[in-house]
């Protein structure tokens, strides 16, 4: 029986109910982590950075941020340990303010990749090695690698070197340097399938953690040149495909590795487009990070446009809603606890929990129980351990023992590498935690 009392027993052992708690399901953004909206926060290598002025500039809402690292003053040399200590100064100082870092290192910022890169191919391949080296070294903040130095901005493109036989060289310094736990992602899904030949679309090998970045979403039809413009009856491997087709691939691909990127606002394209279908794109490309700050016209239409369905968040906008449902968002529904014994202090209690946000969880979390034993002391249980490659839309029942007197019971989730909390959305308390239920005994 659901709804406010869940189970109630007569036994030897004395009577026990449960009345469960409010699950219903809030509207606001959490500041999870490996999710969310993001700021760029550009750095040019040969200067020290005023961290004093810059901790002023941190949006505190934010999870992530991108940090862009111009190392375009050592086009011509190797990077020496003074600069690539600045790197990791860097990344420590985003670290050290609870942010999980997308890290981009480029030659250019302002568009003139031409002119900002190196001469020489071998040049690019130390210097990735060298950046690589300290990614690694930074493991625990950095979350995504954007890019591969190359291209106006770092976007690969309006370089000399993104050839398939030059990015195939670069991915793989980056495969053989970074860190496990650290994602890789290329700019078009046409570039992630020159770098993994031989797979097809239905059964996608993504286990290099390479995923996609966008910077061009809904920019146009074809998202600014992300995907091809024309339909193709063949659709051949290294080869571009069109919007519908490269959507189909991202929804596969997206599901093991991360998406995200910025929008943005084409007065032509945007009549096309509708509440729903924005959000209805967001999900299908498993988008997980947006930048907050770039073409606020775009963002600022989102914020006039009021989310299209019914339920808990109708009148809320598609700014709001996009916000909330960006990467993960899990959202427990029901409750059911039973006794293991009569008369025994084991109960068995299990949990329906989704995922409704756009993108999935990527990284290694366990969700557990809270709750005071039967002497009194809290306590916990682990229900699930294994959340990496918890899929959008994926519902899980989660099943654990408890051995208590009675008393509250709360449902939490860490992330293993650093313990970050993992909020619900459901009403929680000041430590982030769900509560569940009230089991009360008799004896």
């Amino acid at each position: 029986m659901m709804g406010s009392l869940i189970g109630r027993l007569m036994a030897k052992g004395g009577k026990w109910s449960f009345v469960q708690g409010d699950l219903a399901e809030v509207t606001e953004e959490f500041k999870n982590p490996a999710r969310g909206w993001y700021q760029i926060y550009t750095f040019e290598i040969e200067k020290e950075p005023d961290f004093e002025e810059l901790k002023w500039c941190l949006n505190t809402q934010d999870a992530l941020a991108l940090v862009l690292i111009d190392i375009g003053s050592y086009r011509r040399k190797d990077l020496d340990e003074a600069g690539l200590e600045r790197i990791r100064v860097i990344l420590r100082f985003f670290e050290s303010y609870g942010y999980d870092c997308i890290v981009r290192v480029v030659y250019d910022h302002e568009g003139k990749a031409l002119v900002r890169e190196p001469a020489e191919f071998t040049q690019v391949k130390t210097h990735l090695k060298q950046v690589s080296g300290v990614i690694r070294q930074c493991a625990s903040s950095v979350f995504i690698f954007q890019g591969m130095l190359l291209g106006n901005w770092g976007e690969m493109h309006g370089s000399r070197f993104l050839d398939d036989i030059r990015m195939s060289q670069l991915a793989e310094v980056l495969r053989r340097e970074k860190d496990p736990q650290t994602f890789l992602a290329v700019r078009r899904p046409v570039y992630w399938r020159r770098l993994h030949k031989g797979q097809k679309p239905g059964a996608l090998d993504c286990s290099d953690g390479m995923g996609l970045f966008d910077d061009g979403i809904f920019g146009s039809a074809s998202h600014m040149g992300t995907f091809d413009e024309e339909e193709r009856k063949d659709q051949e491997w290294d080869k571009p495909w069109c919007r519908e087709q490269e959507l189909d691939f991202e929804n596969k691909l997206c599901r093991q590795a991360p998406n995200g990127g910025e929008t943005v606002y084409s007065s032509g394209f945007i009549r096309t487009l509708t509440p729903k279908k924005v959000i209805e794109e967001l999900g299908r490309m498993q988008i997980t990070y947006l930048n907050r700050a770039h073409d606020t016209k775009m963002l600022d239409t989102w914020k006039e446009w009021k989310y299209p369905g019914s339920g808990v968040w109708a009148g809320k906008s598609v700014f709001d809603y996009a916000g909330a449902h960006l990467g993960y968002r899990f959202l427990a529904r029901n409750v059911r606890v039973a006794r293991v014994n009569r008369g025994s202090g084991q109960y068995r209690v299990e949990v329906e929990i989704g995922n409704t946000g756009f993108g999935g969880f990527y990284q290694d979390g366990e969700i557990y129980l809270e709750y005071m034993d039967r002497y009194g002391e809290k306590s916990a249980v682990v229900a699930e351990s294994r959340m990496r490659g918890w899929r959008s839309g994926e519902v899980r029942r989660l099943s654990c023992m408890v051995e208590t007197g009675g008393g509250e019971i709360y449902l939490a989730a860490k992330r293993k590498h650093d313990g970050a909390r993992i909020v619900f959305a459901n009403p929680s308390d000041k430590e982030g935690r769900t509560l569940l239920g009230h089991l009360k005994t008799e004896h």
